[in-house]
């Protein structure tokens, strides 16, 4: 919510297991958001860091897995005070890996007798996933 002297910022999240070959536990998971119109303060839930030259609130959160309902879901909520509000709404950047697992299913198989695997490692590490917010935001 963007408002003349503060922005409100609000990510829901949830693990999904379907999304991998087989379900692993989310590592380095990190939230990013660049919020205008001069803020000059965050609070946050979790604490986050604010980088003021940059504009840009950062969450080191903790491993996600599908182990606990309170470790594969969460909510991250910050409230920006403004000197030049309103800021306008941006795009929220989440990076993150995984080791054991791919996201697209692909293995591989040796045929014939001559060869052997002594160690096979699957790993993933994302760039960036991007969520716009919606074109209007309602009030709940």
């Amino acid at each position: 919510k963007c408002e003349d002297s503060t922005t409100d910022f609000r990510l829901d999240y949830r693990y999904n297991p379907s999304a991998m070959s087989s379900p692993m536990t989310l590592k380095n998971v990190t939230v990013m958001v660049q919020v205008d119109g001069g803020a000059t303060k965050m609070q946050s839930i979790p604490n986050g860091n604010w980088d003021a030259n940059a504009k840009l609130a950062t969450w080191k959160l903790n491993d996600i897995s599908e182990v606990s309902e309170q470790e594969s879901q969460g909510c991250i909520r910050a409230k920006f005070e403004l000197s030049k509000g309103p800021s306008k709404p941006t795009t929220t950047a989440m990076q993150f890996a995984a080791e054991g697992a791919t996201i697209s299913g692909a293995d591989f198989e040796l045929i014939g007798s001559g060869y052997r695997i002594s160690l096979m490692k699957k790993r993933f590490a994302t760039g960036k996933y991007f969520v716009d917010p919606a074109a209007t935001v309602s009030e709940v």
